[in-house]
């Protein structure tokens, strides 16, 4: 049995395409008004992602004039937690049983973390050192896990098509560019009342995450519930995590997903000292990641659309390549002064990277799909555990060294630097992410899983399903 449903993967024969089971467009998904509901905590889950990653190290470094080089790395320590964290708390989200379900009580846990998380990193209170920022950094992202997790796991068991997960996805994407969205508008228009990167500005991001969090948890998890939790199955940690690196799909999404946010994440560390130092306009960072966002939400059908035709690892390889050809061939041709021009190109980014940014996470469903099939046991939350590492480990290794080789080359933030400096911040930020972005495009079209696979692999998931019911009787 394993070795033929390893073969649905890997490539089979047409001819099951014929097995008498229902075809995908015949499978009972949930609604579209429901899964906008569940995409609501995406709202302010974003906000872990746009001002945590884009703004704080700029906010930290200019305004609590803590150094770049410490800022790098207690970012990078706090997220070294999450190794263990993460996939802890996927393994207990899977075992958990309670009246409220299984993913929808570790989201009502977490919320309160997540929320002193953003009072502490958004708004502090005192003079704050490397220390501090490492303390409370800690808190929040140890909240996002706790959210996030089993409410990602939970995405992925109310959805069961290929194409309903792009689905699923770009509408979790579209709510997450919302949060975006009200990031950006709040530093626009903090902007435009004179203030940059800010205690003025921060807390007003951190209001948003304690206001929104509760209140689209809460709605959440009252309208949209939850499936029958199969049978716990308890098996020992170090051999769980084992068996999921067995999954060739995980491991080659594992390790492209790596790859190319390392590549963004180098973008976001220096957007905000490219707006501000060598463009020389930091009352425009807000209408840049305002033009970007509304963007990348307009542009979601778009590569749903795509995807549907070429499937999601194709489309996300090309959103990667289309990606590079702006950072390397058109942003190094601005010069100070050009925040207008640059406004408009981050707006064109907007299209091509609306697809990177949607599509992967309606893959990791499928790789889950098809452990469930070799494994017998759905392991949903634990995947989502170690893949929620790799999301965070990859950006603070990335933004630890990003911010590091900046001060190496002697550039200060928010002060007189070089024309050297200043270029090397240019070539850093339009050239840092291509070699990633390439590297991760190419590995995707590698990808095993297509829609015909996934298709196969889930009918013989719902013709399982049907013996153990009938068994069952």
């Amino acid at each position: 049995m394993v070795s033929s449903d390893m073969a649905a993967v890997v490539g089979e024969p047409e001819s099951l395409l014929d097995l008498s089971l229902r075809p995908e467009g015949a499978r009972r998904e949930i609604s579209n008004w429901k899964l906008a509901v569940y995409a609501l905590p995406s709202i302010p889950i974003a906000f872990l992602f746009l001002p945590v990653s884009l703004l704080m190290p700029a906010f930290y470094a200019s305004t609590m004039h803590v150094s770049l080089a410490a800022v790098g790395g207690f970012l990078l320590l706090s997220r070294s937690a999450d190794v263990i964290l993460d996939p802890m708390i996927g393994k207990w989200s899977d075992a958990t049983r309670s009246r409220f379900g299984r993913r929808r009580l570790w989201m009502m846990i977490g919320t309160p973390l997540l929320m002193i998380g953003a009072a502490m990193l958004f708004m502090p209170m005192t003079k704050v050192n490397g220390w501090y920022l490492l303390a409370a950094s800690f808190v929040i992202y140890a909240g996002g896990s706790t959210v996030g997790l089993p409410y990602s796991a939970w995405g992925t068991e109310i959805v069961h098509t290929y194409n309903g997960r792009a689905r699923m996805a770009g509408l979790r994407e579209t709510a997450g560019v919302i949060g975006s969205l009200i990031a950006a508008i709040v530093a626009a228009s903090t902007g435009y009342l004179g203030h940059g990167v800010d205690r003025y500005t921060m807390s007003i991001m951190g209001w948003a995450i304690i206001i929104l969090t509760p209140l689209t948890v809460w709605i959440a998890t009252s309208v949209v519930g939850e499936p029958t939790a199969p049978v716990a199955v308890r098996t020992p940690w170090l051999p769980s995590i084992a068996a999921l690196f067995r999954n060739r799909p995980f491991r080659l999404f594992c390790l492209t997903y790596v790859i190319f946010t390392v590549g963004s994440s180098i973008a976001s560390a220096t957007l905000v000292f490219f707006f501000s130092d060598y463009i020389g306009q930091p009352n425009l960072v807000g209408p840049g990641i305002l033009a970007v966002s509304f963007i990348t939400v307009a542009c979601v059908p778009m590569w749903l659309w795509i995807s549907r035709r070429i499937g999601k690892h194709r489309a996300t390889a090309i959103s990667l390549l289309a990606s590079m050809v702006l950072y390397a061939g058109l942003t190094p041709l601005l010069h100070h002064g050009q925040g207008w021009l640059y406004v408009g190109l981050l707006a064109l980014l907007g299209v091509v990277s609306s697809g990177f940014q949607t599509l992967p996470m309606g893959m990791i469903g499928d790789i889950i799909d098809y452990d469930a099939l070799i494994n017998g046991q759905p392991r949903g939350g634990l995947f989502w555990g170690v893949w929620s590492f790799a999301q965070k480990v990859s950006p603070a290794f990335a933004i630890s060294g990003t911010l590091s080789l900046l001060g190496a080359v002697g550039f200060k933030p928010g002060e007189h630097n070089s024309q050297a400096s200043l270029d090397a911040l240019k070539y850093i930020y339009c050239f840092g992410p291509v070699p990633f972005y390439v590297a991760g495009a190419l590995l995707l079209f590698w990808f095993p899983i297509d829609a015909r696979r996934h298709d196969i692999i889930r009918r013989r998931l719902d013709a399982r399903q049907a013996r153990q019911a009938r068994a069952a009787v």
